[in-house]
């Protein structure tokens, strides 16, 4: 009464030490998607629906089918007959925790295909002689009898296709479940193909809604437990918490001890070194604090800042001005004192100019006056050989 897919094979090994083969298949989500009555069908059975798919994947019967349920579209739909459909409602999800540890199961599945095959591999004949000039090695010999029945018997075993048929196996053991994952764990191999579907059927003799009841409790519980677990783990965690910091602050006390030991000693150079970074980081904090603190102080008084900055603009403005009267005035002073010096040199120049012209006109008087007298002399000789 629950449909599945086949997972896989792998051994399970028992208290006793005993190495058992085993199926795994997945069996949920299962839902059940209607029921047939005997009043409108004629027969009780339960139709089922197994997995999830996208809605655009599936036929549109069968999502009518799933949104008249009430449960999201599913990968495929099998009908179970059963004695009584009172156990599950249309819409409702079959648990796992049906099955119990130890219950008999028949599992139905669509067995391995392997196409044309000879007698030999389809039913075991052993085949003829392989050597020694032998004509018949893998044929499937005679047919039948000659005079009598003188026909092919009904039901002989001659090649044909082999597998690919659906394919019951009865009395499987249910070794373990897990009901998280939705799994169950069978005793023996399972026809098909690996992710095959498969059928599960139980016997009737199961009381199914008793075991719907304790599927319930279970659930109950396994929540309650849930619940528990999540407390004792923070529990541990905080415990854990407490013991690092615990541990933290012993190592820390140790450290510290054994510094000061090293300290008084004076043989650890380690510990030295600790305390100066100690000390030096801080002094930096120290001075990031006061930085802090007088950034605070600027950022609450900003109008006296600016105040003050203005103040020491204007001041420095004012002496810069008075320098440069100071340097104007001391320049025209300079060109006041050159002038003057200017003045006194050309006076001295001009009478040194005019002394210079009195001597140089003395001397040209009494040059003059002796160009005279020779010229006169001149005259009288010139006169005097005239006369002769």
């Amino acid at each position: 009464m629950l449909i599945g897919r086949k997972l896989g094979m792998t051994r399970v090994f028992t208290e006793s030490g005993e190495s058992v083969p085993v199926t795994v298949i997945k069996a949920s989500p299962c839902f059940v998607i209607d029921r047939r009555t005997e009043e409108r069908d004629g027969y009780t059975a339960y139709i089922m629906g197994f997995g999830e798919k996208k809605e655009q994947r599936v036929k549109k019967p069968v999502l009518g089918l799933c949104k008249k349920a009430g449960i999201p579209p599913v990968e495929a739909i099998r009908e179970f007959r059963v004695n009584d459909t009172s156990a599950f409602d249309v819409g409702e999800k079959v648990p796992v925790s049906l099955l119990q540890k130890g219950d008999k199961v028949a599992v139905v599945g669509c067995s391995k295909g392997r196409g044309f095959q000879g007698v030999v591999k389809r039913w075991g004949f052993a085949g003829g002689p392989a050597s020694h000039g032998s004509t018949f090695h893998r044929t499937p010999g005679s047919a039948g009898a000659g005079t009598y029945p003188g026909r092919v018997v009904k039901g002989k075993k001659f090649p044909g296709r082999m597998g690919n048929n659906r394919v019951t196996v009865k009395n499987l053991e249910v070794i373990t479940l897990d009901e998280e994952k939705g799994l169950v764990v069978v005793r023996g191999a399972v026809p098909g193909f690996i992710n095959g579907l498969v059928l599960i059927k139980i016997d009737d003799n199961i009381d199914v809604s008793a075991r719907k009841e304790l599927a319930k409790e279970k659930l109950e519980k396994a929540k309650v437990e849930a619940e528990r677990k999540k407390v004792e783990e923070v529990v541990v965690e905080e415990k854990a918490e407490e013991k690092t910091e615990e541990t933290a602050s012993a190592k820390v006390d140790k450290k510290e001890k054994k510094a000061a030991v090293a300290a008084v000693k004076g043989k650890s150079k380690k510990a030295k070194k600790v305390e100066e970074k100690a000390e030096a980081k801080e002094e930096k904090i120290e001075e990031k604090v006061e930085e802090a603190v007088e950034e605070k102080k600027v950022e609450e008084k900003p109008e006296e800042k600016v105040e003050e900055k203005v103040e020491d603009k204007e001041k420095e403005d004012t002496e810069k001005k008075e320098e440069k009267i100071e340097s104007v005035e001391e320049a025209e002073e300079m060109k006041n004192e050159d002038i003057e010096e200017k003045k006194e040199e050309e006076a001295e120049k001009v009478k040194e100019e005019v002394i210079e012209a009195k001597t140089e006109g003395d001397d040209t008087g009494v040059k003059n006056e002796g160009e005279q007298g020779d010229k006169t002399e001149e005259e009288d000789q010139s006169k005097e050989k005239g006369d002769s």
